[in-house]
């Protein structure tokens, strides 16, 4: 390999270190897994401590506890099931904070009186909150650990955002119960206030502290490894969905509202026209702009999203194979680094090179060496496992990272990769004619963490330029 390149490309800043997250499918090995069964006790006791709690706000009055900053009187409720949702929604996965939120929500709601179709409505916002805290984490490249003041920032920004949205819902409650304003606009502070100040004060310092522990232990009961990232246009259907609902719960509580002021409908304006008929067409046109930004923003983020998410491929991908770039090498590396480090297991790379491939160009032409490259690209990829990742590295190199894979199982699959392409020639039947291709081969892995990509490679490289010199169309280990 070049010199001018062995050093690769600086790690980008766009990285990926958002939250992974484990599907709640995965509870189908509860029967067979001793950690899944861990994993799904501590689910179901997130709940059911949630369901409580959620209960005991009710009951002892946690909302809306008056207190004074200087000349200001505020409210702060206490509502323990927000923590818990949230930190199981960051360290296990939506899913797994929605339930909590919601059962806690709506279990508190029919305690305080609410009918039961009211209170199965307002038990959204509680888990709207917490899916838009997840979303804000994912889209915004959120590290859970909140080891970087830039995460930590981000994260102060969502926790005013994600209570201050989802506490529009309040009006469904207030009208429900038939609350005063003044009282409505209590229980709405103390709703923003307190889960602001229950973001800041309590999962901040649990995420920062305890974090890096708790999701170790949690990602040793699962068999395979979580999933890392959503894609733009998932992310997009997710925040169309989650506006929708948000303005279906506000519209909801405005229509809500006006029964419960329970005006005579006799009652004039000042002009002496009936008031009712004047609130119900203020009424149509507030639901007209409902709908209207509720379509626009749900349009604009699916397009955007694919936009984004086409540009996002287009960067990571080189154009002659298809394969990942070195940009996306260095982009996906630390990702791969991790999920192995928690996992407890090894992290290996293939580095190979085609023999020769310098006269292929000068007989046959440059045009018949990229379709080597094309062609030795698909059966690269349909040798290697679902789990590997194919980078193009340059000109005729190739890298393979083996996530979750030990230096001393490498060897094998580096084999494999060489026998696929030593096994027949490329270009057979076309101009002109068959051409044969082989490939030397050097692999290294590590158990160590943190791994410096630019040492793998290098490591990988040398043991590819022993192959070389072996005689090539082989596979050499790293001796190291």
């Amino acid at each position: 390999m070049n010199e001018q390149i062995a050093r690769g490309l600086p790690p980008i800043d766009d990285e990926y270190r958002g939250p992974c997250w484990w599907h709640l499918s995965r509870l189908v090995d509860v029967t067979r897994r001793p950690g899944m069964r861990r994993i799904a006790l501590v689910g179901l006791s997130v709940n059911a401590v949630a369901v409580v709690t959620g209960i005991m706000e009710v009951v002892w009055g946690w909302s809306a506890l008056p207190i004074r900053v200087g000349p200001f009187e505020l409210a702060v409720t206490i509502y323990p099931p927000f923590i818990l949702s949230l930190l199981a929604a960051v360290w296990l996965g939506p899913t797994w904070g929605l339930v909590p939120a919601y059962t806690a929500n709506l279990a508190g709601a029919l305690v305080s009186g609410l009918d039961p179709v009211p209170a199965v409505l307002f038990a959204l916002a509680g888990a709207l909150e917490v899916l838009i805290f997840w979303g804000a984490m994912v889209t915004l490249n959120i590290d859970p650990d909140l080891k970087r003041r830039p995460d930590f920032v981000r994260f102060v920004g969502v926790s005013i955002i994600a209570p201050t949205t989802a506490s529009l819902a309040i009006l469904i409650r207030n009208s429900a119960q038939g609350l005063s304003l003044a009282d409505g606009r209590l229980l709405w502070m103390g709703w923003v206030i307190g889960d602001v100040l229950q973001a800041l004060l309590v999962v901040v310092p649990l995420l920062y502290f305890t974090g890096p522990s708790v999701r170790a232990w949690i990602d040793r009961q699962f068999a395979t490894p979580p999933r890392y990232e959503v894609t733009y246009t998932r992310a997009a259907i997710i925040a169309a969905t989650t506006f929708a609902l948000i303005a279906m719960l506000t519209f909801l509580g405005i229509y809500m509202l006006e029964d419960s002021l329970d005006l005579d409908p006799l009652t004039l304006t000042r002009s002496g026209e009936l008031l009712l008929p004047r609130l119900r067409d203020m009424e149509f046109f507030v639901v007209m702009l409902v709908v209207v930004l509720t379509l626009t923003t749900g349009l604009f983020s699916t397009v955007l999203g694919r936009m984004g998410e086409r540009q996002r491929g287009l960067s990571r991908r080189e154009s002659l194979t298809g394969c990942f770039n070195r940009r996306a090498f260095y982009e996906l590396f630390p990702r791969e680094v991790e999920r192995a480090r928690r996992l407890g297991q090894g992290l290996s790379l293939v580095f190979l090179d085609i023999d020769h491939f310098k006269r292929i160009n000068d007989r046959f032409g440059h045009e018949v060496g990229d379709r080597v490259l094309q062609q030795l690209a698909a059966r690269l990829q349909g040798t290697v496992r679902e789990t590997d990742l194919l980078f193009r590295w340059g000109g005729e190199e190739f890298v393979i990272l083996l996530g979750h894979t030990s230096a001393a199982d490498a060897p094998t699959l580096a084999e494999r990769v060489r026998a696929a392409v030593a096994s027949r020639p490329f270009l057979d039947g076309d101009y002109p004619g068959p051409v044969p291709v082989t490939v030397s081969v050097g692999t290294t892995g590590t158990t160590r963490y943190p791994v410096d990509p630019d040492g793998l490679i290098a490591r990988a490289d040398a043991a590819c330029y022993r192959a070389k010199a072996a005689g090539r169309n082989r596979v050499e280990a790293d001796a190291a």
